[in-house]
């Protein structure tokens, strides 16, 4: 993996922000199930790329695991799962920048501005740190 530092930074900001959002819901007592889905993207690149680099060791570069058909593997999955996640955590982004400004405009809403903006944070977070892992052959 070429930028580690960069993925480890997300993760410990990852756990960060789900902390973050369901202290804020729980203090707020703000129903979970919104919660829940305001973290799916940026919660599938870091379990995904955990699983693909962290647990099982994958790498970017094809030629790292070349003599390897289980890392030839992992490097085939991030492949494919690479554009994904990057449609995903644009749109993602998207979605999150509409809800903070909706949360913004509406007095009964503002409860929600900081889960939309950590949403928002994670999502552009999410999308460079996938972005800087991309697959090479």
């Amino acid at each position: 993996m070429e930028n580690r530092l960069l993925f480890i930074t997300y993760l410990a900001a990852w756990v960060a922000y789900l902390l973050l959002i369901y202290g804020t819901s729980w203090y707020k007592r703000m129903p979970f199930a919104v919660t829940s889905l305001s973290h799916v993207i940026p919660s599938s690149v870091a379990l995904a790329m955990g699983y693909i680099f962290l647990v099982r060791g994958g790498a970017t570069v094809a030629q790292f695991v070349a003599g390897s058909a289980s890392g030839m593997d992992l490097w085939s999955l991030w492949f494919h799962l690479w554009p994904l996640f990057l449609l995903l955590s644009i749109g993602s982004g998207i979605v999150h920048l509409s809800w903070g400004v909706a949360a913004c405009l509406s007095a009964r809403n503002r409860k929600w501005l900081m889960v939309a903006s950590a949403g928002f944070i994670m999502s552009v977070f999410a999308f460079f740190t996938v972005a800087a892992n991309f697959p090479d052959a």
